[in-house]
């Protein structure tokens, strides 16, 4: 109990437990609670950065915090007040190391600080939005950053666990963990997916307006080359499958989904997957007022939506000026088509086939942002968008790139055309991903608040 441990600090009987703070054999005393600390001096350079980037505690302690995630300074555990058999840390065999105490002890270590508090990383679960390159982009080394992400625990040497054990252990009651797979070799679970992609929308809303913007411009632009691919392969083939116009849908279909997959891996932004992430921390971050999500959201639409208007244009004119879809031919005569059909849609129709296709659009996303590797990221959004996209619903920022394209080609539409069907198809874009995601979905999975006031 802390009287005994205190009695073997002091070496002298105790009568109470010790004093708000006091040190006890390299544990620290805290309100009935033991935070453990380690010295690093007795690890490897390559064990302090492994150990530092665990993702997982090798045990499951009965936390006296939230969630590792929520404090990565320290691991509290709570003191079990009756005797109970004390696990030998040296048979153990493994520890989870302090996060930010050992970032300090790195040899770069100040760089590496530098570089994670830019990227607003707060705790080593936030490590699984960012890559290696936004590292080497701070000045970290390509290797420090690629060994920083790989998430793997450390056996410590016989020398640390002495010292950690020493000069008397307090009884713990720790539970055995179950397993957790390390990234690259799982996916998220749906709930965790779910408050990633809400945390997600909380750092947006720290990003500056030009940041968003020229992320918003790439992702327009990106989006308009997979449509561009899209045009000249199955306008291309339109001909020849006439007489199965179904094989033309999934041809379609089944090309689009490059444009997304760019978008999503370059870490670019659309304003139709913004609809989600800027509407979730309404319901999952209580620490964050309604009226700041209102603005933030508003301010973020607001800039995406011009972001991907500008991006998708730029595309537009550049795919006409260098004749990537030359006038004239079978791939231009197919979108004239398509661009006439999309702009004579009545109002109602635009709306519901824009709800739907956003619904899918951003089930994919959900889908993609579950998965660990880049390949397994891509399959996860193939089939959502290949769905939409052989179904015929309306994608505002696809037809951002495709209606003006198609204009400049000869379609027989004004400006005025071409925003009357963008409009209320970016209306029902917000309603699919709002209504089906952030709301049905997120509270089939996330009832309840998920973040602390101070996240």
């Amino acid at each position: 109990g802390p009287e005994d441990a205190a009695a073997a600090a002091d070496g002298a009987p105790a009568v109470g437990p010790p004093a708000e703070g006091a040190a006890i054999g390299g544990l620290r005393w805290s309100s009935g609670k033991v935070t453990v600390h380690l010295p690093l001096s007795a690890l490897s350079e390559d064990q302090q950065l492994a150990a530092m980037t665990s993702w997982a505690d090798p045990f499951d302690m009965d936390a006296a915090m939230d969630s590792a995630e929520d404090d990565p300074l320290h691991v509290e555990v709570v003191k079990d007040m009756q005797d109970s058999p004390v696990p030998d840390p040296k048979q153990s065999g493994m520890c989870t190391i302090a996060f930010w105490d050992a970032i300090s002890h790195l040899p770069s270590g100040s760089e590496v600080e530098v570089a994670l508090v830019r990227l607003g990383v707060q705790s080593p679960a936030d490590l699984r939005f960012i890559t290696s390159q936004d590292l080497v982009a701070e000045g970290v080394a390509a290797v420090t950053a690629r060994k920083l992400l790989a998430g793997q625990s450390v056996p410590l040497p016989a020398e640390a666990l002495a010292v950690a054990a020493a000069p008397a252990p307090v009884p713990l009651k720790i539970a055995a963990a179950p397993a957790k797979a390390a990234p690259g070799h799982a996916v998220f679970s749906a709930e965790d997916t779910m408050k990633f992609l809400a945390k997600k929308g909380v750092l947006t809303a720290q990003r500056s307006d030009g940041q968003i913007f020229c992320s918003s411009f790439l992702g327009g632009s990106l989006l308009g080359w997979g449509c561009a691919l899209t045009v000249v392969v199955a306008g291309g083939s339109a001909a020849v499958l006439a007489e199965a116009p179904g094989l033309l849908s999934l041809l379609t279909g089944a090309v689009f989904p490059v444009g997304l997959s760019m978008v999503l891996l370059s870490g670019s932004e659309l304003l139709t997957g913004n609809f989600v992430t800027m509407a979730l921390p309404a319901w999952t971050h209580p620490g964050v007022s309604k009226s700041q999500v209102v603005a933030n959201t508003w301010r973020i639409w607001g800039i995406s939506g011009a972001g991907n208007l500008a991006g998708s244009l730029f595309l537009a004119v550049t795919c006409f000026v260098l004749s990537i879809v030359p006038m004239g031919s079978p791939a231009a005569t197919w979108l004239i088509a398509l661009t006439v059909k999309k702009c004579a849609l009545p109002l109602a129709i635009a709306v519901g086939k824009g709800a739907c296709a956003n619904w899918l659009v951003n089930v994919a996303i959900f889908q993609a942002s579950s998965a660990h590797t880049s390949a397994a990221k891509i399959a996860s959004l193939w089939l959502p968008v290949m769905t939409f996209v052989a179904l015929g619903l309306e994608h505002s920022i696809a037809n951002m790139f495709l209606l003006p394209l198609g204009m400049l080609l000869g379609a027989d539409v004004s400006a005025f055309d071409i925003a009357a069907n963008i409009v209320p198809v970016a209306i029902g874009n917000a309603l699919g991903a709002i209504v089906f995601v952030a709301g049905v979905q997120r509270y089939s999975l996330l009832r309840n608040m998920v973040y602390s006031k101070s996240s």
